[in-house]
């Protein structure tokens, strides 16, 4: 009878965690008797056999700790022992938000889960389950989440159709305009309910912010360059890092002293490839005009490949930078690059120039998308060819399909989402998804040049308004194939400064969502 009596008393273990970093107490709790500690249960010598430490021993769960990570506290880890090997899943939810459900692989006896993605200031109910045919459940538990950082300036929900709206995460960093606001460098997720779940902050000696935050679902890590100003000219630091989803700094780059656009420094992408190895835009200078190089590195910043425009001058015919009004002639102004190292093809976006496709290994141009350059345009609309554009993506591995964010800085002036259908083959285009906003009253113009547009798995289009008129709010919003925005999110604008976003990384986490 004790045996049983024990089982069913775990069943019923209850831990307080308030924002301690340290493991808490587990206390048993006994409807008939005073409370106890666990490791002052005694032994009754009096009792059969059955009662002894041994007994004790197989109970389904002890040694139950949480402990809040200081790193992120919307999070915690959970500890806990079990005398056979389990696999076991866990359950975490509050009285406002339904949570979620992480389980284990494999059977084991010490078993660890880090429980993160939770909205500030909530008590959390945890409860953990044996994984069987019939799921258990073996103990509950409770933890209080903190109160989000000063850094994070919370943006504000404006649309949420949820039956049209692709379950998810959304990764980005803030920015500001005017940008002589000097935020403080960190980067956070949002959940469609637009509540902030996760950050990381990333303090330097200098001013930085981080950006081109992008998760990566085979490693479960989120990689992000930092983008450095000119108070770091002469300080040694990274310009780049692979953090954990505990916060944990599993990479940086080598320390490096210079800032953002130098000559050193990176510009506009950086970027992990699937082969570990990082890719990036550089600036090179020559006399008064700017033009760039493609580069990529490993982890020790070895140069593996690179080209420049100043590579290929038997294609690309130098500009004519004698203008009294600029005191820099921008050039190419590349802003992304996309490399298919099994493909031998490497694609990059130059503002000014259009889209291109080169052959790694020769490092011709292979052709050039945009206006008077080498597609035939199947479509009749007006303005049938992308203006000034940023961060092209494509659907799939086909490459079939070709998505800009479409700026039309010096063709339209209002911004627009644009998709095309190429063939490489017949080198013909025709458009087959556009989105501009103005007849819904979404319209907007980036003057600026900034934005980045997505496809989702649910086939919506996930778009960052990056840099607009002060007039306009900066936004993230998913729009569907027949153009309605059925989810929207405001930054932060007030009468000082405007919370502006230069890309966004919409992923589905490794969190099974409760229903």
């Amino acid at each position: 009878m004790l045996k049983k009596f024990l089982f069913l008393i775990a069943v019923l273990v209850f831990v307080s965690c308030q924002n301690s970093t340290h493991g808490t107490e587990i206390d048993i709790q006994d409807d008939n008797a005073a409370e106890q500690d666990y490791d002052s249960v005694e032994p009754d010598d009096s009792d059969s056999p059955e009662t002894g430490d041994s007994d004790i021993q197989e109970e389904p769960l002890f040694n139950l700790k949480i402990e809040e990570n200081a790193k992120n506290t919307l999070s915690c880890r959970l500890t806990f022992s079990t005398a056979d090997e389990r696999k076991t899943f866990v359950k975490y939810y509050s009285a406002t938000h339904s949570g979620y459900k992480i389980g284990e692989e494999t059977a084991k006896n010490e078993h660890y889960f880090f429980l993160w993605g939770m909205r500030e200031n909530l008590d959390y109910t945890i409860e953990i389950y044996s994984d069987e045919e019939t799921p258990e459940l073996v103990a509950t538990a409770e933890f209080h989440s903190g109160i989000l950082p000063y850094s994070v300036i919370k943006p504000h929900l404006v649309t949420n159709e949820k039956d049209f709206v692709q379950p998810g995460f959304v990764l980005f960093s803030q920015l500001a305009n005017p940008d002589t606001v000097e935020m403080p460098p960190v980067i956070f997720m949002v959940d469609t309910d637009g509540f902030v779940v996760w950050y990381f902050e990333h303090y330097l000696a200098g001013f930085a912010v981080l950006t081109d935050a992008e998760y990566h679902e085979k490693t479960q890590t989120v990689f992000a360059g930092i983008e450095k100003g000119l108070s770091m000219t002469e300080i040694p630091a990274e310009e780049g890092l692979e953090i954990d989803l505990e916060g944990n700094i599993i990479w940086k780059s080598p320390e490096i002293a210079n800032h953002n656009y130098s000559a050193t420094g990176w510009h506009h992408d950086y970027k992990l490839l699937d082969d570990g190895t990082i890719l990036f835009l550089r600036g090179v200078y020559q006399g008064m005009m700017v033009t760039d190089r493609i580069v990529n590195l490993d982890r020790d910043y070895n140069e593996l490949w690179s080209w420049g425009y100043l590579d290929s001058l038997d294609y690309f015919d130098l500009p004519d930078c004698a203008d009294s009004q600029n005191e820099w002639c921008d050039w190419t102004h590349t802003n992304t690059a996309l490399m298919f190292k099994d493909e031998n093809s490497v694609y990059f976006n130059s503002l000014w120039l259009g889209f291109f496709k080169m052959d790694i290994d020769t490092k011709n141009i292979v052709w050039n998308f945009g206006e008077n350059a080498d597609f035939t345009m199947l479509s009749d609309h007006i303005y049938p060819w992308p203006d000034c554009t940023h961060d092209p993506k494509f659907a799939d591995d086909s490459k079939k399909r070709l998505l800009f964010f479409d700026n039309g800085m010096t063709e339209r002036f209002y911004s627009r989402i644009i998709e095309y259908e190429i063939d490489e083959d017949a080198m013909t285009a025709g458009i087959t998804f556009e989105f501009d906003g103005i007849d819904s009253g979404h319209g907007w113009f980036a003057r600026r040049g900034w934005g980045d547009a997505d496809y989702l798995e649910n086939g919506n289009i996930f778009v960052t308004k990056g840099w607009v008129d002060n007039d306009q709010n900066s936004s993230l919003f998913e729009v569907t194939r027949d153009g309605r925005v059925v989810w929207e999110l405001y930054t932060e604008q007030n009468d000082d400064f405007m919370v502006e976003v230069y890309n966004a990384d919409k992923f589905v986490p490794p969190l099974e969502f409760n229903r």
